[in-house]
């Protein structure tokens, strides 16, 4: 039978799409009939003598036909579109049905685009969901009964009471693996498809329950892992991605809109899920990513698009949400089996794999250890080239490679790449067996002056390099080798010659503030220091290696005695650590109109024009040591500055170089004082920290302020200051 059989007629409107007219049958195996009809949401949206039941299925092997008689004409359907049909079909009455295979022409490639950005209004205005398992395992008939009687007892929604079945403990669990094994679980659209409907159910051949009876007897937390390809879920939603990433524990809460993540986010989790086009599994998350407006920037809904152009695409937001860090550790080991055109440096989310990054985070917490093992390369300058698409990356020159060790073929194979790692690792323990253990001690005794964290890479250097040595000259292979290898390759890698950034914090505290009616960094806090005092001992924690703290004021700003006194005494609370220097801003001593908040950072490049400042001002009571810790992690020249979780912009708490501040400073000259129109000239390193809207509340009004003074008198001191990273 040939599909060309039907026509489909183009759709009019923005928001028009088909529904099935299924005719009623008393037969299940009686042909298929219907009818195609046109529709719009908006009118569907308000629609309550008629509502509509979207169907989320699988599709299933393409050589498997069935087929539905339209209208007079027939169409071949996938044979699980004909099973899903067969069994939602009423016996007496006409159901409005909407299936994606049949009610969009998928041989339109446009028109596919504009109803594939539509699905997620589709499923969410549908009046129920029908999610179509195919065949029931053994027990569920039985199963259905008791929640069929069990439920009628019980409030709707409310599934605390259910749970005492007729069915075995055991046949219940072979029946809870036969569900999840289910192919639904493994395709990627169904996220969308269930996260955005309101009233969900599941069938299994002509049995229908609700979804929340479902997952109370499957549990919702086997959901949420047959639904994520990685099987260490709940590991790397808490440790590989970001905390907002968790309540998948909680599949009600996010159909209810109490979840959302970036595509960034679903991208990790949901990577080799199943698709039909792997352009889908792009595609397939854009209906509820909370990030929507930075997808549509970088990603289209379009099938005329071939997987190279998609992917490149993708790879940009990726690179614009995360970083070239992440990107590039979600792009290891590239197939060498891949569709032709796609670079290197883009991942295949068509793969299952866990990104470098992932791998580190969760075998820390399975392994020991902490963060001070991962070394960042946020500080990575590139350029993205459209045409062709190619990635450029700055670099120095470190040495020259004469001889490799034995090469990696492939990590597709994962025997084979077990057996090649061991391989490498006892070449590697080869290569070291000359070294006693008298030489591993004076390595253990080797010191280098640096931060806090540059002391704990060290730390962790000298002593897994100890441990690797020990188990050379014993002659033995470490358990743990694989993860020792790379905390030893990210030590080494943190000890090769950086590029030396000199870089000196600097408190914007200003003069008086109109709006605040006082001069904010005199502003009391809980513990009765002074704001500037307070951020003082901010960037003290932050900066341990600063011999100075800066702090930049209005020549008329009112000083208390310690100021006064900054360039002949230490701050008191660490004397002879870290010295106050005062700078007076630019705008009273030349006379010259205001800069406003660019002033104190125009005066402190004028103090000294050749390093980078660290920039914190006074408008920031809550900001903490290990957030400004992370900004120098992730600094990239010639500026970087956080933005808040409404997407602006913060330039007054940054990294400014000499380069950045010269560019501000001709603008000022322009007149064009804003400093965050001079971040976007520059096109300069932004990224939003976690806890962003504690962590950057702006204090301008005294209502402001007393609502952050009540917010940190409730707040403990530890979680306020956060505690220092311990030490391996």
């Amino acid at each position: 039978m040939s599909s060309n059989m039907f026509q489909y007629r183009p759709l009019e409107h923005l928001d028009s799409f088909r529904l099935l007219h299924l005719e009623p049958s008393l037969n299940h195996s009686a042909d298929l009939k219907g009818s195609l009809h046109h529709a719009t949401l908006s009118d569907c949206d308000y629609d309550l003598i008629e509502p509509y039941t979207a169907l989320s299925y699988v599709w299933g092997d393409a050589n498997q036909r069935g087929a539905i008689h339209l209208g007079g004409s027939a169409k071949e359907i996938t044979a699980s579109l004909d099973a899903a049909l067969r069994d939602m079909r009423d016996k007496s009455r006409v159901c409005r049905i909407w299936a994606d295979a049949l009610c969009i022409d998928q041989s339109n490639n446009p028109e596919k685009g504009v109803q594939v950005a539509l699905m997620g209004r589709i499923y969410s205005t549908a009046h129920h969901t029908v999610i179509h398992l195919g065949k029931s395992p053994p027990g569920f008939e039985k199963l259905f009964i008791d929640l069929k009687v069990q439920s009628q007892t019980t409030p709707h929604g409310n599934t605390s009471d259910l749970g005492h079945f007729t069915l075995a403990a055991d046949e219940i669990d072979g029946m809870r693996r036969d569900l999840l094994s289910k192919p639904w679980f493994r395709r990627v659209w169904v996220f969308q498809e269930l996260v955005l409907s309101t009233d969900v159910w599941v069938q299994c051949d002509n049995l229908r329950i609700r979804w929340h009876h479902f997952c109370k007897v499957v549990d919702t937390k086997n959901v949420v892992a047959a639904m994520l390809l990685d099987t260490l879920s709940d590991s790397i939603a808490q440790q590989g991605q970001p905390r907002n990433a968790t309540p998948l524990e909680d599949m009600n809460s996010r159909r209810y809109g109490a979840f959302k993540a970036p595509l960034s986010t679903l991208l990790s989790c949901r990577r080799g899920i199943g698709a039909t086009d792997p352009r889908d599994i792009v595609f397939g998350h854009l209906g509820v990513v909370s990030d929507r407006d930075r997808c549509d920037r970088f990603i289209k809904v379009d099938y005329d698009r071939d997987l190279a152009r998609v992917s490149v695409d993708a790879a940009r937001y990726f690179l614009d949400a995360t970083g070239i860090e992440s990107l590039l550790s979600h792009a290891m080991n590239p197939s060498p089996i891949t569709a032709p055109g796609i670079p290197s440096w883009c991942p295949r989310w068509s793969r299952s794999q866990l990104s470098w990054e992932t791998i580190h985070k969760v075998g820390r917490k399975f392994g020991g250890g902490d963060d001070s093992s991962y070394v960042s390369f946020g500080g990575i300058h590139h350029i993205l080239l459209s045409a062709p698409p190619v990635l450029a990356i700055s670099g120095f020159e470190v040495t020259r490679i004469k001889a490799t060790s034995h090469a990696f073929s492939s990590f597709d194979d994962e025997a084979k790449a077990q057996e090649e790692s061991k391989a490498v690792t006892l070449e590697l323990l080869q290569d070291i067996r000359s070294l006693t253990k008298d030489e591993a001690a004076i390595l253990d005794s080797c010191k280098r002056a640096g931060t806090k964290y540059e002391e704990q890479r060290q730390k962790l250097f000298r002593k897994s390099f100890k441990a690797w040595v020990d188990a050379a000259n014993a002659q033995e292979y470490p358990t743990a080798g694989p993860r020792d290898v790379q905390r030893i390759t990210d030590a080494l890698i943190h000890h090769v010659k950086k590029p030396e950034i000199i870089m000196k914090p600097l408190i914007l505290a200003g003069g008086k503030s109109t709006r605040m009616g006082s001069p904010k960094h005199l502003l009391p806090m809980p513990d009765g220091r002074t704001l500037y005092q307070h951020q003082i001992e901010v960037l003290r924690k932050a900066c341990p290696e600063a011999e100075t703290i800066f702090i930049s004021l209005a020549q008329d700003s009112e000083m208390d005695e310690l100021l006064q006194n900054a360039s002949k005494v230490s701050y008191e609370a660490t004397p002879g650590e870290n010295s106050i220097e005062v700078i007076l801003d630019l705008e009273s001593s030349q006379g010259d109109e205001s800069k406003g908040p660019a002033a104190g950072l125009l005066a402190a490049y004028e103090s000294d024009p050749d390093v980078t400042w660290l920039v914190v001002a006074c408008d920031y009571p809550c900001i903490t040591p290990s957030a400004l810790q992370e900004l120098q992690e992730r600094y990239r020249p010639p500026v970087t500055c956080f933005i808040n979780h409404e997407g602006f912009c913060e330039p007054l708490l940054g990294i400014w170089s000499p380069e950045a501040i010269s560019h501000l400073n001709e603008n000022c000259k322009a007149g064009k004082l804003s400093p965050g129109k001079t971040v976007q000239e520059l096109e300069g390193y932004t990224y939003l920290p976690e806890n962003s809207e504690t962590l950057l509340r702006n204090v301008n009004i005294k209502s402001e302020w007393e609502d952050v003074l009540k917010s940190l008198r409730y707040e403990p001191a530890d979680n306020f200051m956060e505690e220092t990273l311990e030490v391996l």
